[in-house]
């Protein structure tokens, strides 16, 4: 009966894109392409921060050539989109470091690659590798310059783990040629 019904049966269907309403930078999975600045890009991951009171940070982790960029979607009275890197901490400031160990937090201001950076918004949360448990908890701070389109991005795993994140607030608009794919192994 089961070859029969292998050979006649009704055939699973597999879901299909919607290129219109599933390409779109909200619904990257990895494996997923696209261009942005001249560069193709593929999703090699796709985490979330869980901010507390409701709050979610997406996050994809993009790669090209070897480097890899972190695309972070937010909303608090609208959606925005910021695109970062991964920078040393001694790079922003070489005693940032101890700085935060002495005051338990970093101060009001950075410089940064010759661009001055002012506290925006700071708290703890929560980050999920792979949108996935367990959480692993993280305290950050977020700087922007005064024109609002760069951003700097200060963590802190656990008493002694240090991490700074550099970039800029993007559009949508700018990733194109959004394709499904597959990650390669």
């Amino acid at each position: 009966m089961s070859f029969w019904k292998n050979l006649f049966g009704k055939k699973e269907e597999k879901p299909s894109l919607d290129p219109l309403a599933d390409l779109v930078l909200e619904k990257l999975k990895p494996g997923y392409l696209l261009d942005y600045d001249l560069r193709t890009w593929q999703v090699v991951a796709q985490h979330y921060h869980d901010m507390g009171d409701g709050y979610r940070r997406e996050e994809w982790e993009l790669r090209s050539d070897g480097e890899i960029y972190f695309l972070n979607r937010e909303e608090d009275e609208g959606v925005y989109w910021h695109l970062t890197r991964q920078v040393p901490v001694d790079a922003v400031d070489r005693n940032l470091r101890n700085y935060i160990r002495e005051h338990n937090d970093p101060p009001e201001t950075l410089d940064y690659e010759g661009v001055h950076f002012r506290m925006c918004s700071y708290g703890g949360a929560k980050f999920y590798r792979n949108g996935e448990g367990p959480p692993q908890p993280f305290l950050y701070w977020d700087y922007e310059d005064e024109k609002r389109e760069k951003i700097l991005t200060i963590e802190q795993w656990g008493d002694i783990e240090f991490e700074a994140y550099f970039g800029q607030y993007v559009e949508e608009y700018q990733f194109t040629n959004i394709l499904p794919g597959k990650l390669s192994s």
